[in-house]
């Protein structure tokens, strides 16, 4: 038995959960994140909310982190030099000849990472089947480093054509680098991925060297400041496609780490959804500066294996978590008389008109409390709202606006909500699932705020409101295990002989990642795998899970055939008679965690006298309307509670509008149902 602890750095708040194995007890906490050093932020809050001895005998840290994603967003990662084969120097900026927004006539694409001045070819060939046709000139190397130190280089990333068929050449430049007396960060595209499309190889690998000193030393920083504080424990960090790795593994391959913080929450929600045998459901994580969403199907939370940030494509393992900047601080605005609000954000300093500290801009925070949809003002970490300096900041936006104050705050929220639910219509309507036959999960500081909003503009009926649900995204963290990931190309017809090629590459694979794995012990571990197969003519896959027994893929062509069918059936709604073929091979090792007791909810401690009346707004009434104030921990399971309520804990508040139902569950979840849908 011991204790875990899970921080979740979001752009405004840090969240933590303290889990007791021995007892199921939960505690959590809030405190502002610190964005100029998130590690500061981190060990504050640690420290203020776990007492010594707990943190003394605490067996794990578990992490989620937006430090690299903040990187690529800001534009604030290393200077990288590139080295890649001679004529191939502008993949970067000829991408795939296609626009991110097909109707968008003036698009641009984002400018590469690594200026044209950075980038340098060397005379070599490798062809697909990994016969070197054109040796390495290893004297093409030297010039390219003198230019790279004239300009400050402090990575560099080598990519070389179908080095992941062989990587010798890619080898032979990092041994020439080394003998030059390069001393800094060197990225391997063979090492980063495995897989085939010079573009997509490039990307990744650029990345991977733009964000790896700063996340290096951000996990440094931060677990030498947990050392100081008593952890002796493991430190873990979340992957994008889920699971956990190693502090260790994440500064060797940080470009796997990259939407860290998001996934955790969508984590979670898979888990809960298993435990309460929902099929599907959709999340609605509202924080401070960003809202998260994610498509649950079959109690998993739907998983790709390429990602993409700000146009960049990453060949890794990806939860398919869609982000928009809406949040409680999001900021208002009137732009040409329209009301517009978000994407930019009052963040953690100043932070919105209300909280007092210095910000005079109108936030949707703002627009809530004038509404009286957060109460009394009582927030996390004794934060007390500034009503006063609330309506002030809205104020300015009424006459040009034509409306009241209640008219402009009400535009706030409802404009936030529709762009939200437009980001949930990107993850269901646009994948073939309709978000009414969904359960909206909400979740994060803002989340059960904009539930049954949400739920209304899509015409949801049911919404589900987890325990603990202002730190949601943390619990997620403690529901993971340490799980190591890696793919390669190997093209083959879908035969006998085809499998048992995949199934030589697939032993491979997992060999790699026993010898990778030095934190995260093989012992007991369990092995993955996956396919990546198209129909014989067609450009990309779908990857399909196979079974694995003995380390081996465990099953016939003609069972992988009818797998691949049923999936591409379901995705695209009609199957091929063409002959199938595999593209990729996927290994995937999960090492468990000791396996964490239920989690208990709080019993109810609130005497029910304490339920207390505001004057708050109704969206379904469209006016004021008397709604009960009670603190959530108050309600006993299979309790039944009407709305208009607000519901009260520690780290977010429970707006239920007129219309909707609230049913305590006895794992302490809240499920809200529409009765006027």
């Amino acid at each position: 038995m011991t204790t875990w602890l899970g921080v979740d750095v979001g752009g405004t708040f840090s969240d933590l959960v303290v889990y007791d194995d021995a007892t199921g007890a939960i505690r959590v906490a809030k405190g502002l994140t610190t964005p100029a050093a998130q590690d500061e932020g981190v060990a504050a809050i640690v420290a203020a909310a776990v007492p010594a001895a707990q943190r003394a005998n605490a067996g794990y840290f578990l992490h989620g982190s937006t430090v690299a994603l903040n990187a690529l967003l800001e534009r604030k990662g290393a200077v990288v030099g590139l080295l890649t084969t001679a004529g191939f120097e502008d993949v970067l900026e000829i991408r795939r000849g296609d626009r991110d927004t097909t109707y968008q006539l003036v698009f641009r694409p984002p400018p590469p990472l690594v200026p044209r001045r950075l980038r340098f070819g060397v005379r070599e060939r490798v062809v697909a089947d990994g016969s070197i046709r054109t040796p390495i000139e290893e004297a093409d190397v030297a010039p390219a480093l003198a230019a790279f130190r004239a300009e400050g280089v402090e990575c560099i990333a080598v990519i070389f054509l179908h080095s992941y068929a062989n990587p010798a050449h890619e080898l032979a430049a990092e041994q020439a680098l080394r003998r030059l007396g390069f001393k800094g960060e060197i990225s391997l595209s063979h090492r980063v991925s495995g897989e085939y499309r010079e573009y997509e190889r490039t990307s990744t690998t650029v990345v991977d060297a733009y964000v790896r000193p700063c996340m290096s030393t951000y996990l440094r920083r931060l677990e030498g400041r947990l050392r100081d504080l008593g952890f002796n424990g493991s430190c873990l960090v979340t992957r994008s496609g889920g699971g956990a790795m190693s502090f260790g593994e994440a500064e060797e391959r940080p470009f796997e780490a990259i939407i860290s913080g998001p996934v955790a929450g969508a984590i979670g929600a898979g888990d809960l959804c298993r435990q309460l045998n929902i099929a599907n459901a959709v999340t609605a994580d509202v924080g401070g500066t960003s809202f998260d969403t994610c498509l649950i199907q079959d109690g998993r939370p739907t998983l790709k294996y390429e990602g993409r940030v700000m146009g960049l494509p990453l060949q890794t393992s990806w939860i398919d978590v869609r982000s928009i900047g809406a949040g409680g601080g999001s900021l208002a605005r009137v732009d040409a008389g329209l009301l517009q609000v978000g994407p930019e954000s009052a963040g953690a300093s100043p932070g919105p008109a209300s909280y007092g500290r210095g910000g005079s801009r109108p936030t949707v925070t703002d627009a809530a409390a004038v509404l009286g949809m957060l109460a009394f003002g009582e927030l996390a970490s004794g934060l007390r709202l500034d009503f006063a300096a609330a309506r002030a900041a809205l104020k300015p936006l009424g006459p040009a606006l034509g409306l009241d104050q209640d008219g402009v705050a009400r535009g706030i929220l409802q404009i936030a909500a529709a762009n939200m639910a437009n980001a949930i219509r990107t993850v269901t309507v646009q994948t073939g699932q309709d978000p009414r036959d969904c359960t909206l999960v909400a979740f994060g500081g803002a989340g059960p705020l904009f539930a049954t909003l949400l739920a209304r503009e899509l015409a949801i009926r049911e919404v589900l409101v987890p325990a603990h649900a202002g730190n949601f995204s943390a619990l997620g963290l403690l529901t993971q295990d340490v799980t190591q990931s890696t793919a390669r190309t190997s093209l083959a017809t879908l035969d006998e002989q085809g499998l048992a090629r995949a199934n030589q590459v697939f032993g491979e694979l997992l060999g790699e990642l026993h010898r990778r794995g030095r934190a995260a012990a093989s012992d007991g571990a369990q092995a993955e795998a996956a396919l990546d197969l198209r129909y014989l003519g067609q450009e990309y896959t779908l990857a399909v899970s196979v079974p694995v027994a003995g380390g081996a893929i465990a099953t016939s062509p003609a069972e992988v055939v009818t797998l691949f069918h049923r999936d591409y059936e379901r995705t695209f709604g009609h199957t091929m008679e063409n002959p199938v073929q595999i593209l990729s091979v996927r290994a995937i090792l999960r090492s468990p965690l000791p396996r964490r007791a239920r989690m208990r909810p709080a019993a109810a401690q609130v005497d029910r006298k304490a339920r207390r009346e505001i004057e708050a707004f109704s969206f379904t009434r469209g006016r004021r309307v008397p709604f009960g104030v009670l603190e959530r921990g108050s309600l006993p399971p299979e309790e039944i509670l009407a709305g208009p309520a607000l519901l009260l804990e520690e780290t977010t508040t429970t707006y239920i509008d007129a219309g909707f139902e609230a049913r305590v569950h006895e794992s302490g979840a809240l499920f809200l149902t529409d009765r006027e849908a």
